[in-house]
């Protein structure tokens, strides 16, 4: 994985502009969790966490939470989240496809469709190896993947028009090449009110479901589902043909 886009101000509109998806899947992950595992202990990991909206989530019920991410602004505004969480979050710098803790924990999961930012089978297959590690036996993994039919989606260009930032989004889509990209340039209003430019591009790769399962089984997980981030337990009867589908398994033991 790269962290090369996420920079600073890209982090700070990230919080702004697009919060609203974290907070409604970190709310389905919530309720995943406490309806599958209700005895489990209160400890989850959230790869490639961003900043903290998910792992929010949890702490505010409870929850003890880890957080890892390879992008340093990002964990900055996470930490600037949970600055007085005490003991309960951590926040790790690492690579999604490459990472240990100090202890497994009973669910992992993983939001914003980490499998996309990896752009071979290979590095994929290394992240749902790294997470399975640091998964306890028999506990849960959950995580999102946009279809290549999700990422038509980023064939557009609009432009947001705001007091605290201005910014143009690009966006295109490769279909034959399996990836697409999204440049985003602008603008953001600092605390003493003057504006700061920014430019950031991020690189977005459809991986086929059926070949993210098959890597789900070659690392060990087991009892794979394949629903929607709304509907996670309740299997998808053509995922590919939904824009964002969710993957539940559990490791066993």
């Amino acid at each position: 994985m790269t962290a090369e886009a996420y920079v600073d101000l890209h982090a700070k509109i990230y919080d702004e502009f697009w919060s609203f998806y974290p907070g409604r899947i970190g709310r389905a992950l919530l309720r995943l969790h406490q309806t599958t595992m209700p005895d489990a202990p209160r400890r989850v990991l959230d790869v490639g966490c961003g900043t903290g909206i998910v792992a929010a989530r949890f702490y505010k019920e409870g929850y003890q939470v880890t957080g890892l991410d390879i992008s340093k602004a990002m964990l900055e505004r996470a930490r600037r989240r949970f600055h007085a969480a005490g003991d309960r979050a951590t926040f790790i710098h690492g690579d999604a496809t490459d990472f240990t803790i100090p202890e497994p924990v009973p669910f992992a999961f993983s939001t914003y469709d980490i499998p996309n930012h990896l752009r071979t089978l290979d590095q994929v297959a290394s992240y749902l190896r790294a997470v399975h590690r640091a998964v306890e036996p028999g506990g849960m993994f959950a995580f999102d993947l946009t279809t290549a039919k999700g990422l038509e989606a980023m064939n557009r260009i609009w432009i947001k028009d705001e007091k605290s930032a201005m910014f143009l989004f690009r966006g295109a889509m490769n279909q034959e090449e399996g990836f697409g990209f999204f440049r985003i340039s602008g603008v953001v209003r600092a605390e003493d009110g003057r504006y700061d430019r920014f430019e950031s591009t991020i690189v977005n790769t459809a991986h086929a479901v059926a070949d993210v399962r098959r890597l789900m089984d070659d690392a060990g997980w087991a009892d794979c589902r394949v629903g929607t981030p709304d509907h996670p337990l309740l299997p998808a009867e053509r995922p590919e043909d939904e824009d964002r589908v969710l993957f539940v398994a559990r490791k066993p033991g």
